[in-house]
Parts: C-alpha cells; sequence; structure tokens
C-alpha cells in the first residue's frame, strides 16, 4: 500500500513521498478507493531485476516496479541483473485498461530484424543505443566506402590512357577497389550480425495492471560463440561494453591496415613485373640501370610481402584472443540489495509530479 500526499504552495511542482511492502501481482491488480484504475506494475524474470523506463518520464528501480497510473505512452526500456545480460527494447502503454504491447524486435530471428540489420554498417547498433559499437562499424564502414570511390575514379580517369604507366596504374587502382569492396562488405556482414546477436527484453506476459519481461541468462557458450562470429560480441553480452568495443575496434584496424598493405604490395608487383619485361628486352647499355630496378622492386616486395603476412597474422591473432578472452571472462556479478528506491518526474498537463519510491 501506499502512504503520502502533495505539498500544497506549489502550484505547477507535486512530491509524493511514499514507502511500501513490496507488491504481489494479486494486490497490483486491486483498483485503488474511488474506483481508481489501478496501476501498472512492471515484473520481471529473473524475479527483483533493475528496470529503467525512459519516455515521456523516466524511473529506475528494482522489480517489482509500481508505475502508477500516470505512466502512459511509449517507453524504452534496459533491463539488467547479476548473471543475465543487459536486453533492451520498448514498450508501449496507450491508456487504461489495455495491456501493454512491445514495440521493439523479439529475440527471435525475423524478417524485420534481417532487414534492419542490413541497414548501413554501424547504423543499426547506434539506432538500438549502442554507440560505442555502432560508431566502430559505421567509421570502418565510411572509410571502406570512401576507399572504394576514391579508386574507382582513378581507374576510370586513366583506364582510357594506353601507355604502359596508366595501363599498370589502373590495374592497381582496379585491384584496389576489389579488395576494399571486399573489405567493406566483411565490415556491412559484422555489422548485421551484431545487431542480431544483441541481447533483447522479452515480453512473457501482458495484462491491463502488469506486465512481465525478462532478460537472457548469461552461458559461457553463448559468449564464446558470439566473440567467435563478432569481435567483442560475446564481451558486450556479458555487460563488458567497453571491453567489446576495443576488441572489434582492434579487429577492424586491423583489418583495414592488412588491406592498405596488400595494396602496396600489389602496386609494387606491377613495378617489379614491369620492370622484369623492361630487362628481358633491354639493349646492352640498357642492362645495368634495369638489373638495378629489379633489385630495389625485389627487395621492395620481399619487405612488403613480410608487412602483409605479418599484418594479416595479427588480424587473426587479435580475434583468436578476443575469443580465448570470452572464455575466461567472469560472468557472475553482485546481487542487488534488498533496498529498492525509484525516482520519477512524470510530465501532465498542468504541471509536474516528482514521486519518491521506497520499498524495504
Amino acid at each position: 500500500m501506499t502512504r503520502g500526499a502533495p505539498m500544497r504552495g506549489l502550484p505547477a511542482l507535486a512530491l509524493l513521498v511514499s514507502a511500501s511492502f513490496l507488491p504481489t501481482p494479486a494486490s497490483a491488480q486491486q483498483e485503488s478507493r474511488g474506483g481508481a484504475p489501478a496501476g501498472m506494475v512492471v515484473l520481471t524474470s529473473p524475479p527483483e531485476a533493475r528496470v529503467i523506463l525512459r519516455g515521456a518520464a523516466e524511473i529506475a528501480g528494482f522489480a517489482p516496479l509500481d508505475l502508477g497510473t500516470q505512466w502512459r505512452g511509449r517507453y524504452s526500456v534496459a533491463l539488467d541483473a547479476p548473471g543475465y545480460a543487459t536486453s533492451r527494447g520498448g514498450l508501449e502503454c496507450s491508456q487504461p485498461g489495455v495491456s501493454p504491447r512491445a514495440t521493439s524486435e523479439p529475440p527471435e530471428i525475423s524478417g524485420k530484424l534481417l532487414l534492419r540489420s542490413l541497414n548501413f554498417p554501424g547504423a543499426p547498433d547506434l539506432l538500438a543505443g549502442s554507440r560505442g559499437r555502432g560508431a566502430a562499424l559505421l567509421i570502418a564502414g565510411v572509410g571502406g566506402v570512401i576507399a572504394i570511390l576514391r579508386d574507382d575514379h582513378q581507374y576510370h580517369s586513366i583506364a582510357k590512357k594506353t601507355d604502359e604507366e596508366s595501363q599498370d596504374r589502373a590495374s592497381d587502382f582496379q585491384y584496389a577497389r576489389e579488395r576494399w569492396a571486399i573489405y567493406t562488405g566483411g565490415v556491412w556482414g559484422l555489422s548485421a550480425l551484431d545487431y542480431i546477436l544483441r541481447p533483447r527484453m522479452r515480453l512473457l506476459e501482458s495484462t491491463p495492471t502488469s506486465v512481465t519481461i525478462s532478460t537472457p541468462k548469461l552461458r559461457r557458450s553463448g559468449v564464446v560463440w558470439r566473440s567467435l562470429l563478432v569481435p567483442g560480441a560475446g564481451q558486450a553480452f556479458a555487460n563488458r561494453r567497453a571491453r567489446g568495443v576495443a576488441w572489434l575496434g582492434a579487429t577492424l584496424a586491423a583489418g583495414a591496415a592488412f588491406f592498405i598493405a596488400d595494396e602496396s604490395h600489389h602496386r609494387i608487383l606491377t613495378k617489379l613485373e614491369r620492370a622484369e619485361l623492361r630487362l628481358a628486352t633491354a639493349s646492352p647499355p640498357e642492362i645495368p640501370a634495369l638489373q638495378a630496378d629489379v633489385v630495389h622492386f625485389t627487395n621492395r616486395e620481399r619487405d612488403s610481402k613480410r608487412l602483409v603476412d605479418g599484418l594479416g597474422l595479427a588480424t587473426l591473432g587479435i580475434h583468436a584472443a578476443n575469443i580465448l578472452d570470452a572464455g575466461l571472462l567472469p560472468l557472475g556479478g553482485r546481487a542487488p540489495g534488498a533496498q529498492k528506491m525509484s525516482l520519477s518526474a512524470p510530465v501532465r498537463r498542468g504541471g509536474v509530479s516528482i514521486a519518491i519510491t521506497h520499498r524495504f
């Protein structure tokens, strides 16, 4: 039960302080005195999970969370508990007497989910509130697209020229364009998978007076296979978001460095092949200078190949270390305390009311 009354003398501000024992679903469904409709109660699986609702007003507390009758409209939901993934979703409470409905995608794969995941790299995560991972994927995607457009422009600007040097450069730009297309496609795929794999709130039950939501339990296998598919996805699933962003960013950066080195290596190979052709058709006076060119480009090609191989191994090593980290990551957490408090500031026509609720 709830006690308290608004303070007088503040025309636009009412303060309501209430202390209550944890409500039960049965008592939450009873109508208040005077025939007013009962408020909305948020229940969770696991019990007593922490819930954050953001919409026209904001409230945070541990379930069961009594929202009162004033909480109507659309709300974003964040749900977390020790040993469980922090999931996000959306709820809409249209009007009293109507059961709330989920406005976000369910955990199951659907056509709508797949379509949304294919947005530009990073955009799905950014729109879903995952700023760190979304920014890393967006930067990689934009960089890849810029590289493709740059190389395509250079290719078409010199492809029609017939001299040897222009033809060699056109071949180099064509190769670089294709390689950056592979990188950008890979980033796009990682972005789609990352969005699909993120934890989502599940709506278990909805009535006019209560709603029950759940979040997925953390399991070692679930953390590891997510990091296997997308670097850092398992860490993000296990609520280590900064750690997950670091693994994702490191893998994307190492991959970009590999493609830059590979593009440079192809240019050196082209120059080496051209030098060898010139040496094969050279006159005796030209042979010493052309032999020096061949030796020079041979040494550069060897060093460049070592760099490409090293960056390729580094990228694979970072990804392997990411999987190992996911396998060793602690999955436990502190249990929430017994005391539960929430602060809300619902905005209504004619004023604002502040409510502080303390449960024990």
